[in-house]
């Protein structure tokens, strides 16, 4: 059923597509009529470049029959995105600014003495309005003056303290706990132990309860103490309410289901667990206790996901009436905590997303629910802001479901990465969130929505090939995977997993092994400092290298079990020193890994993630430009896809056909002969033959050109190929490219690249990659006045083998790219 509709919503956007692009055929024509301009002839760029042309030599004519081919680029869909989605954000935020009262706040309800307007600042600090802006200012002003007495109101107060992070308010967020701490039932009805009421008025609720535990679990990660005994009975309450398929209700075990309650409960069980530390064991001794773990059938959490899923929908709140915009909020919290870029088969925060922004008033840029409560513009506002901004927070991490639904072994430690994610966002001074991924129905272009994607195990993994294959994708274009051994600590087959470990990369890898990383490596300071355990190899991280980066990390050791305690870094406790000393040492490499892998620099949620094909080829067509690469024997079969992945990435991006060799030529004439482009890299010094040195001049002599570039900009490299080209070309001499030179310019048809970002790898702790603004490093040999032979000292390769490696100096795999495009569209313009 599921795949039927699938299909038929992918027939129905194909179709729509379609009409889209013939609609935009029609316009373009109508506009090209009126300019007089035949509508079947090649377009104004094309007659401009083809326009300066200079005769050249028979190589040329090639050159200049490859520019007249363009490349058809696939209509992109018309979905939501990050601009769009902030658009619509902003206009919210100038609505409630517009609403906002003299005093500071918002009008309120009478009851609820600041609730209307902690929630209203809330959703405006969450979308990024600062705490120096006039309007927070204003709003913090009013709600110091109050010292709330009803649930909502102290736990949406308490939120906006935490939110906002000024250490004036931690006495104000202790008083508020202490609150609710107190106002907790705690005797009477059974169902009711744990629940909060309105206050001091009637029983408790489950929407109540909820919003206590929201400002519970913020106040905690602000530092602040919660007790045990709150957090279990709250755990407590939401587990006897749950219905048997795994729903709640809002009065009793008898009323129906509905979506914002079963979303609460999901949230408020995630929320407490963590609380408490971990669900799965409690610590005590000297050692960690690491092979707990709560069943997936009987995780009250996990049913409760299955209930949501089956009833999953944007047009209404599921069993519910009037609370549209309460059920979003509930449902982003939802998606978020428990990691899920899916809830069932929807992509829960695109779609909301998209029916959101649809809804905001034109005009106003308000929302606007039904029933009593969301007829008042200030609470949909607010809560269709928090879903927007909270749901598109950029995901670091992922973890990798592999079980199809049978197993719960790839997440012994379900909270591991909430908890590492906490520390990540501290330490980067950012909103942050982590997400599960699918391995059954993700395609590459889903395994790319996270840079890193944790795998865990407690036995052997049976990868089917498919995933096996989609997982060597993911890495190729630009993922990192880290191989956690949940075996260890005596939970499981420890040698099986690593075994099978060992055998992925085999398959990814052939010419490279797993093996310890040394102790200069970035691993283990990427973040923060962290020292190779002194003796044995349990905590010692191991990986594979390739290409000036390494894409997989290996722990023989369970680090997903030390992130699931984290949360004990935040806080006092009585763990023993070597304890506390072990889940340090764990977040901090997880930390280290992420800092590593990224860069910190990491894409939006809605941004589209390409894939790369470098199968895709143009070869054997007259008029397409060969490229091949030089087999030099000088590392760069680290590199053995940038030729391809760029070749590719031209015919998307550029007026020209081009194709890439599939193997590396060696250097004599008779392998020269079709080559228009020669593609020279690697990390080693080498020298060349009498034979090589007149193949490769009169290669030169016949109009080639050579493109080379010094993989991780090694200086062997760099040293050994000026050397030669002096040799090779006495009266020609690399000499670079001045920063006005117009290759740097759009005035070949290329890219205004006069300003790049140089990437530079930094050995030191807490900085990863440090960045600079300049002109493209490349050095030009002009032979006969024509540039023939351009020299970058800084990495082209790796940034195209695998995307913007942070390991080399160099460019982003989008800057190399154009840098590239440039200097062929010059080379063969001049």
């Amino acid at each position: 059923m599921i795949k039927k509709q699938r299909l038929e919503k992918q027939r129905l956007e194909e179709q729509r597509l379609e009409k889209q692009r013939l609609e935009k055929q029609r316009l373009e024509k109508q506009g090209l009529e009126k300019q007089g301009v035949d509508p079947g002839c090649p377009t104004a760029l094309l007659r401009k470049i083809v326009g300066r042309i200079a005769p050249r030599p028979p190589m040329i004519a090639v050159a200049t029959l490859l520019l007249t081919m363009f490349v058809a680029v696939p209509v992109a869909r018309a979905e939501i995105d990050s601009v769009a989605v902030q658009r619509s954000i902003d206009r919210g935020l100038a609505y409630l600014k517009k609403t906002q009262l003299v005093r500071g706040g918002w009008t309120e309800y009478s009851g609820n003495s600041c609730g209307l307007s902690s929630l209203c600042t809330l959703a405006m600090l969450t979308s990024g309005v600062p705490g120096d802006d006039t309007s927070i200012t204003r709003a913090m002003a009013y709600l110091r003056t109050h010292e709330p007495n009803d649930t909502y109101s102290v736990s949406l107060q308490t939120l906006v303290y935490c939110q906002l992070g000024s250490a004036r308010d931690l006495a104000a967020i202790r008083r508020n706990v202490d609150w609710l701490v107190e106002k907790q039932q705690r005797r009477g009805d059974d169902n009711q132990l744990g629940a909060w009421g309105y206050g001091d008025r009637g029983s408790g609720d489950p929407s109540n309860t909820q919003f206590a535990i929201l400002a519970l679990g913020a106040a905690e990660e602000r530092g602040i103490e919660v007790p045990a005994k709150t957090l279990e009975l709250s755990l407590e309450y939401w587990k006897k309410r749950q219905r048997p398929d795994g729903s709640w209700t809002y009065n009793s075990l008898s009323g129906t289901p509905t979506g914002s309650m079963v979303a609460a409960g999901i949230a408020s069980i995630i929320i407490a667990r963590g609380g408490l530390g971990s669900h799965s064991a409690n610590l005590t001794g000297q050692s960690l206790p690491c092979c707990g773990d709560e069943a997936a059938t009987t995780d009250p959490a996990a049913r409760a996901l299955n209930w949501l899923a089956s009833a999953f929908t944007l047009r209404a709140n599921p069993g519910g009436t009037d609370t549209y915009f309460y059920y979003l909020y509930a449902l982003e919290r939802v998606g978020r905590l428990s990691g899920r870029r899916f809830i069932g088969d929807h992509d829960w925060y695109r779609e909301g997303a998209e029916v959101i922004v649809s809804l905001q008033d034109e005009f106003q840029g308000f929302w606007a629910g039904t029933g009593i409560a969301e007829n008042n513009r200030d609470i949909s506002t607010s809560f269709a802001l928090l879903f927007l901004s909270k749901g598109k927070r950029q995901v670091v991490v992922g973890k990798l479901d592999y079980s199809a639904g049978q197993s719960s072994a790839w997440n012994r430690h379900p909270d591991a990465l909430r908890q590492l994610v906490r520390h990540v966002e501290r330490d980067w001074g950012r909103d942050l969130t982590w997400q599960t991924i699918d391995a059954e129905q993700s395609a590459v272009t889903d395994l790319l929505q996270t840079p890193v994607l944790v795998i865990g195990g407690s036995d052997a993994l049976n990868f089917p090939e498919a995933l096996s294959s989609r997982l060597a994708s993911y890495i190729d274009q630009g993922g990192s995977i880290v191989f956690d051994n949940d075996g260890s600590d005596g939970c499981g087959n420890d040698a099986a997993f690593r075994a099978s470990v060992e055998r992925l990369c085999r398959e990814w890898f052939p010419d490279a092994k797993l093996e310890p990383l040394p102790p200069d490596h970035p691993v283990w300071f990427a973040q923060h400092r962290v020292d190779p355990p002194a003796n044995g190899t349990k905590h010692w991280i191991e990986g594979v290298q390739a290409c000036c980066r390494t894409p997989v990390f290996y722990a023989p050791k369970s680090l997903s079990c030390r992130w699931s305690y984290g949360d004990r870094l935040f806080r006092r406790s009585d763990e023993s020193p070597g304890v506390r000393a072990e889940i340090e040492s764990g977040i901090r490499l997880g930390e280290n890994i992420i800092a590593y892998a990224t860069g910190r620099e990491l894409k939006d949620k809605l941004q589209s993630r390409t894939v790369i094909n470098a199968s895709e080829s143009s070869g054997g067509q007259r008029g397409v430009l060969r490229l091949a690469t030089l087999a030099t024997d000088t590392g760069g079969d680290q590199a053995k896809r940038a030729l391809p992945n760029v070749a590719t990435l031209l015919r998307q991006r550029v007026p020209m056909q081009v194709s890439a060799a599939p193997e590396s030529i060696l250097l004599d004439e008779n392998s020269l002969r079709d080559v228009g482009v020669l593609w020279i890299h690697g990390r080693e010094s080498f020298e060349f033959t009498d034979k090589q040195r007149q193949a490769l001049q009169q290669y030169i002599e016949r109009d080639g050109y050579i493109l080379a570039n010094s993989i991780c900009a090694s200086d062997a490299f760099a040293e050994s190929f000026r050397r030669e080209m002096k040799r090779l070309l006495p009266d020609s001499p690399l000499e670079s490219m001045p920063p006005n030179h117009r290759a740097w310019t759009t005035a070949f048809g290329g890219f205004d690249v006069s300003r790049v970002t140089i990437r530079s790898p930094q050995l030191n702790e807490g900085q990863a990659l440090r960045k600079q603004s300049e002109s493209p490093r490349l050095e030009v040999a002009v032979v006969n006045e024509f540039a023939s032979v351009f020299f970058s000292p800084l990495d082209l390769s790796c940034a195209l083998e695998s995307q913007n490696s942070i390991q080399c100096e160099g460019y982003s795999t989008d800057e190399t790219v154009k840098i590239v495009a440039n200097v062929l569209l010059y080379a063969l313009q001049q």
